[in-house]
């Protein structure tokens, strides 16, 4: 059984298509918990109202929290043997999706399954190509093996294709127990930089498929579309305190460190956008030292290419 862990706040002019498409999936072995976290709206009312026609859909309510402490939340409810995360405001593209994701991780005893997305916008929705980018959610590379989280990390980051999105993972639940995986306790945003950090870093056997079984959509009030505040800054720090912390733990083999190294820059680089600052001379030299270090060369080529053309993913 799967067990889709839903975060709602004041999500009521999307949730129905979203519950939709989790109660339509072609598998009754699922439940859909729903936590409703403070909403103003009647989107606690919606969840009730699917509840009392299909046994499958939990709702449980709190005060407001955050996404993440919400998806903590549906992880005590959780009795599935798999876990998937999804936005209210979301839905899966395939009546399929949940099926064949299960199969997969069963055939290949998986812990964590990869798998991507489409982007939609709304019409009248104009969101700068750097803040979404339909391409972030769609990895060209092939990653069809399994890995150890650790190795598939690096493969990504090699390839800039490295997405910080928990709506496109599935996980064995009991992976996420044994290793106590939670999204960070605080109140913070960018948290699912850090869940995915710990999800790589304890995955034993992970893989990805290059199935577009999400839909993304963009909307007018979609977290990417807000204006940067203070928030969105303290959200990066947390992050860099997260994987400065790793780092200081020391033990990791040359690979994992340059991982974590290029998330440090990730969010220093964000934090000094954010802050509307050049990074220092020193910190970019730093940066460029450690992947000419570790990958040489023509790796840094490569990657400047790719950075011409792309953004940098969060």
């Amino acid at each position: 059984m799967v067990s889709v862990i839903i975060p709602i706040y004041n999500a009521e002019e999307h949730l129905r298509r979203g519950l939709d498409s989790v109660l339509g999936q072609d598998t009754a072995e699922l439940e859909a918990i729903c936590i409703d976290d403070g909403s103003t709206d009647a989107s606690g009312a919606i969840v009730e109202e699917y509840a009392r026609r299909d046994g499958r859909v939990k709702l449980v309510r709190q005060e407001n929290s955050g996404q993440g402490a919400a998806r903590n939340r549906g992880l005590e409810y959780a009795t599935g043997e798999y876990v998937y995360f999804m936005d209210a405001d979301d839905e899966l593209a395939r009546p399929d999706a949940l099926r064949i994701l299960s199969a997969e991780m069963s055939k290949e005893r998986l812990d964590a399954l990869f798998f991507d997305a489409d982007t939609r916008i709304d019409p009248g929705v104009k969101v700068p190509p750097d803040v979404v980018n339909p391409k972030d959610y769609m990895r060209s590379g092939d990653y069809s093996g399994v890995f150890s989280g650790t190795e598939l990390l690096s493969r990504f980051l090699r390839n800039n294709e490295y997405c910080v999105s928990p709506c496109l993972l599935m996980l064995r639940r009991g992976f996420v127990e044994e290793c106590a995986i939670r999204f960070p306790a605080e109140r913070i945003f960018y948290e699912d930089n850090i869940f995915m950090t710990r999800v790589m870093l304890a995955a034993r056997r992970a893989s990805h498929r290059p199935w577009r079984l999400y839909l993304r959509k963009v909307h007018a009030a979609s977290t990417v579309t807000a204006a940067p505040t203070r928030r969105h800054l303290e959200g990066y720090r947390a992050c860099l305190a997260d994987v400065c912390a790793l780092l200081a733990r020391g033990g990791w083999d040359r690979d994992v460190a340059l991982a974590l190294e290029e998330r440090k820059m990730v969010y220093l680089r964000q934090m000094h956008r954010l802050e509307g600052s050049a990074r220092p001379l020193g910190e970019r030299l730093r940066g460029l030292y450690i992947c000419l270090r570790c990958r040489g060369l023509g790796y840094i080529v490569k990657r400047a290419m790719q950075l011409l053309c792309r953004r940098p993913r969060s």
